[in-house]
């Protein structure tokens, strides 16, 4: 942003904070004093008409006392009432008509029975066209208003019921109806509201409505009490585009009566004084900003123009212009005059200073050249040492795979002997057995054939030979089909870990297979082998990588769970969830350390290093469970509590869902 810029809104921003500082102020003085004005104002004319109303209830109210109250009318119909002597009615009748024509508001007096029953009625009644109930009179002892009635020519009657005592009795009820057309007229006047405004003078009917006492129209969602305190100036903005409100209404209920005055003033007439007000305030801002914003300029320009000049200069030095003549006007201000020549002297030494630099700079380049040149000798040295040892790095890597992969043939092929030394030690037993059973049967054909020979041959003696015969074929086949099953099974798993081909196999028998591979080396232990899963479990997997993963937790818990001589169990628990085979191998053995736990699946980790453990083991299982049989592994244990091993296999495993690494 430029000086120029800066100094026109600096001045302008000050002259217009301090114009709408006094705009404001003026405004929020000239808010309370109009809405002070205004609050007076209504409250007057509020006041005004409820006088006015007020005195005429009041008057109405006491004619018809003044009627009611006449000592000759309650002792004539006290003795009429006693005696009903014709001079008594006469009289009532003549007091009634001297008060009807002497009144020129009076409509029609009538009087009545405590029970309503009629006694004497005067005066003429127009037809009425309309009427609103206020009170009903057959409700008794309820004296005062309880109608007002509309005739077809324009006049409004109020209806009144006053009683007559006579003697502290209540001898009649006298019905008043005044003509107070007049009265309502004057109610309505439009004095002092505007050529908008006007007034409703509202009471409430027998059945609860609000009417207009004008056309007795009713009237709805009648505010009885809205008082001046919500009534303010609704803003200049609010007198444009129709946003403002049409009638300022303000109710009041007169004291003990159930009569509501309303007063309604059109508020485009109240605010416009107001509106024109502030509307001559707004003009004002505005030509007071404009002045402002011209002296503004022109202030701004009278200090910027020497430096913009002074600027141009400076440019066309930065651009590497020399020899330019810097130099000030005689108008311009002292500080300019002084900036001017600072200026000038800095130029003039930078000058200089750029032709001592430019000699420099062309040493340094040629000392720069020659630096590159054996830079890029170096670089191409280094280069082609770092390459040479990437290549030996590269060699040492393959290397360094061949032999992990070794390692695991090796894992695998001592786990497979220890498997086969297991077996070959359990087929010797009743192999063994077979071999002494052939022994023995032998002997006794050779005494047989003796007693033969020598004629020593009985019947007793041969059936002896038979039985004997019988009963060590029958140990003998028991024995070799003992080691016919452990050699079938051997078999089927070894075979199986050789082949990577996927088929079903039905959980439970399978599992029995791979314990009876791995049975002989729990034999001399404490440790009882045990299987929980269900007999209908089916499994679509590859059972070599299966029963590998398997052998391997078996041996990997003989081996690491257990102490010599220690009692244990190794189990197998086989679960179906959903659309997965669950399978724990847990023991009760010794443990594992929360930081070995981590480890257990790492290649070459062991806690047996130096006993013949290689580290290898629970990481081909690992690899196996999560490529070969696209499932998962985890280990849990604690230590003194076990360890449980969980593997989560697919029941129906695809070719397409695992790796397409093959179990070696």
């Amino acid at each position: 942003m430029s000086i120029f810029s800066r100094t026109l809104i600096l001045v302008m921003g000050t002259a217009m904070a301090a114009l709408i500082l006094l705009a404001f102020l003026t405004i929020n003085f000239s808010q309370n004093y109009i809405n002070t004005s205004l609050t007076e104002r209504l409250d007057a004319l509020i006041r005004n008409q409820e006088i006015k109303v007020s005195q005429a209830l009041d008057s109405w109210t006491e004619s018809a006392a003044l009627i009611s109250n006449n000592s000759q009318l309650s002792e004539a119909l006290g003795r009429y009432n006693k005696n009903g002597d014709p001079d008594d009615y006469a009289l009532v009748r003549n007091i009634l008509d001297d008060v009807l024509e002497s009144s020129g508001v009076l409509v029609k007096l009538a009087l009545f029975t405590p029970e309503r029953e009629p006694i004497v009625s005067l005066g003429f009644l127009s037809e009425v066209e309309r009427a609103s109930i206020l009170r009903d009179v057959s409700e008794g002892y309820s004296f005062g208003f309880y109608q007002i009635s509309k005739t077809n020519i324009g006049k409004t009657y109020v209806h009144l019921n006053e009683p007559v005592i006579y003697e502290d009795e209540l001898v009649a009820e006298l019905d008043i109806i005044i003509d107070v057309t007049g009265f309502v007229e004057a109610f309505y006047d439009k004095t002092g509201l505007g050529e908008g405004g006007f007034t409703r003078v509202l009471t409430l009917t027998a059945v609860g409505n609000w009417v207009d006492i004008s056309d007795l129209s009713i009237k709805q969602n009648v505010n009885q009490d809205l008082t001046l305190e919500n009534i303010s100036y609704d803003g200049y903005l609010s007198s444009f585009g129709g946003k403002r409100d049409e009638f300022i209404t303000i109710s009041r209920r007169i004291s003990g009566r159930a009569v509501v005055l309303q007063v309604n003033l059109n508020k485009q007439e109240v605010f416009a004084p107001i509106d024109n007000f502030y509307h001559q305030m707004l003009m004002a801002l505005i030509t007071a900003m404009a002045i402002t914003g011209v002296i503004g300029w022109l202030f701004s320009r009278q200090i910027t123009r020497p430096i913009t000049r002074i600027n141009k200069t400076v440019s066309r030095i930065a651009e590497g212009e020399k020899g330019i003549e810097i130099v000030s006007e005689a108008k311009d201000p002292r500080e300019i005059k002084t900036l001017t020549t600072n200026i000038a002297q800095m130029a003039n030494s930078l000058w200089k200073m750029n032709e001592n630099l430019e000699v420099v700079v062309a040493e340094r380049t040629a000392q720069l050249t020659k630096l590159t040149e054996n830079l890029e000798l170096a670089v191409d040295e280094r280069t082609q040492e770092f390459q040479e040892a990437n290549a030996l790095l590269l060699e040492a890597l393959e290397e360094l795979h061949d032999t992990k992969n070794e390692l695991v043939k090796a894992e695998k092929m001592a786990s497979l002997g220890e498997l086969v030394a297991g077996v070959a030690h359990e087929i010797n037993t009743p192999l063994g057995v077979a071999v002494t059973g052939i022994s023995q049967i032998d002997g006794q054909l050779q005494q047989l054939e003796t007693n033969k020979n020598t004629g020593k041959l009985t019947a007793s003696n041969f059936d002896g030979f038979i039985n004997e015969t019988k009963s060590l074929v029958e140990l003998m086949n028991d024995q070799l089909q003992v080691a016919s099953s452990l050699i079938k099974n051997f078999k089927e798993v070894a075979v199986d870990q050789h082949n990577s081909d996927i088929r079903d196999v039905e959980l439970n028998t399978y599992m029995n297979k791979v314990m009876d591979t791995v049975r002989p080396k729990f034999k001399p232990t404490n440790i009882d082998l045990y299987l929980d899963c269900d007999e209908s479990l089916a499994l679509k997997t590859r059972p070599g990588a299966f029963s590998q993963v398997v052998s391997n937790l078996l041996l990997n818990s003989l081996i690491h769970a257990f102490d010599d001589n220690e009692v244990g169990m190794v189990k197998i628990d086989c679960k179906e969830i959903g659309d997965k085979i669950k399978v724990e191998i847990s023991d009760d053995g010794k443990g594992i350390s929360k930081e070995n736990l981590e480890k257990v699946f790492d290649p070459f980790f062991t806690t047996k290093r130096g006993q013949g453990g290689s580290g290898l083991g629970l990481s081909i299982v690992y690899n196996i469970v999560t490529e070969a049989l696209g499932g998962r592994i985890e280990a849990s244990s604690e230590l003194g509590q076990g360890t449980t091993f969980t593997i989560e296999l697919p029941k129906a495993l695809k070719a397409e869902d695992i790796s397409s690494a093959e179990v070696e």
